[in-house]
């Protein structure tokens, strides 16, 4: 009896989803189907309201290597606050995707200004301006960021206007659109009720200043990299820090790449994959921080080379501490208040 349930079972789904597939073949069911499914995205829950503090990966890969996975960003969200360390190519897609809440979108922290980590700053940036951000968005990063944001507003002056113009300034005031700066150095850059950001020197000549940023939230702390090697500052911000985002590069991984690369005749290329190897930190580099220092859980990001196969995966393995984890686009790490827990949630 169970077999032939099972079989009148599979063969009723077959013919379900046959008979669904063929009917949106046509008009009347796509639209119902549309109404449907914008309507599941609309009636979404917003976040857990969890006492967390949590961080989103938006964006896992380096420029070095083939992935489809988004370049360097993490949001850092708490029932209060929400704030997006970095925005690389890629990255507004996935913050989309987590259907974040963009109309409370605080600010935007920048670790350097590689292209990688700004390329996508005006995507947030409208977002949220779209979604009802109430306030100019604000971009914090180290000296020179003014010239970044004043070159994003002038590049963008005419897209505003065409959306100002086409949808009203009702509801898109002008002056929300445009992006404000600030300039920040070592130490308490932001106190925001709850939460703290403290910013220390990333070491990453000639990409300098660069800056690396601790969250403090209700008992909880977690320190972002950006890009660089691990120094003193690094060791010092991350001492009994829960959970570590650090840029890691594999030695062997770029170093094949590279000797393969000037073999074949490929020597701009080889040249600069041999740059890449003295200015992020090694994966060796961040095993032995780990081991020297009290860190709750340490994750990889920005990984240099982009694993796009097990192969380059295998790289980052090799040695892997158990309290290691290598990051992917579309995990979510929860660190409830006053506790030692983290958890992770992948996609």
């Amino acid at each position: 009896m169970m077999k032939k349930f099972l079989f009148y079972l599979v063969t009723v789904t077959l013919v379900l989803t046959g008979l669904l597939r063929f009917s949106i073949e046509f008009e009347t069911p796509q639209n119902i189907a549309m109404r449907q499914f914008a309507g599941l995205i609309l009636n979404q829950q917003d976040l857990p309201q969890s006492d967390s503090l949590r961080v989103y990966v938006c964006g896992s890969a380096s420029p070095l290597g083939r992935s489809d996975q988004a370049q360097s960003c993490l949001a850092v969200v708490t029932p209060q606050h929400f704030y997006i360390v970095d925005s690389g190519a890629g990255a507004a897609a996935n913050v989309a995707r987590a259907s974040l809440p963009m109309n409370r979108l605080r600010g935007v922290f920048l670790t350097h200004f590689h292209s990688d980590h700004i390329g996508e700053i005006y995507e947030m940036n409208l977002a949220s301006w779209i979604q009802g951000r109430p306030e100019p968005l604000r971009i914090f990063g180290p000296k020179g960021v003014k010239q970044i944001v004043r070159g994003i507003n002038e590049t963008y002056e005419q897209d505003r206007g065409y959306r100002v113009e086409h949808h009203g300034s009702e509801l898109l005031p002008p002056e929300l659109g445009k992006l404000v700066h600030k300039s920040i150095k070592e130490g308490v850059v932001l106190e925001d009720g709850d939460l703290t950001v403290t910013a220390y020197f990333a070491e990453h000549h000639p990409a300098s200043p660069a800056l690396g940023f601790r969250f403090d939230y209700r008992g909880r702390s977690v320190v972002i990299s950006g890009d660089s090697n691990i120094t003193e500052d690094t060791r010092r911000m991350t001492a009994n820090t829960d959970l570590l985002f650090h840029d890691a590069l594999s030695v062997p991984a770029v170093t094949a790449m590279a000797d393969a690369a000037d073999e074949a005749g490929a020597k701009r290329l080889a040249k600069i994959m041999y740059d890449v190897l003295d200015y992020h930190a090694s994966t060796e580099s961040i095993i032995e921080l780990g081991e020297s220092t009290k860190i709750g859980m340490v994750a990889y990001y920005h990984l240099v080379p982009t694993p796009g196969n097990i192969l380059v995966e295998k790289f980052f393995e090799r040695d892997l501490p158990e309290k290691f984890r290598i990051t992917k686009d579309g995990d979510w790490y929860e660190l409830p208040a006053n506790s030692t827990e983290i958890n992770v949630v992948s996609p």
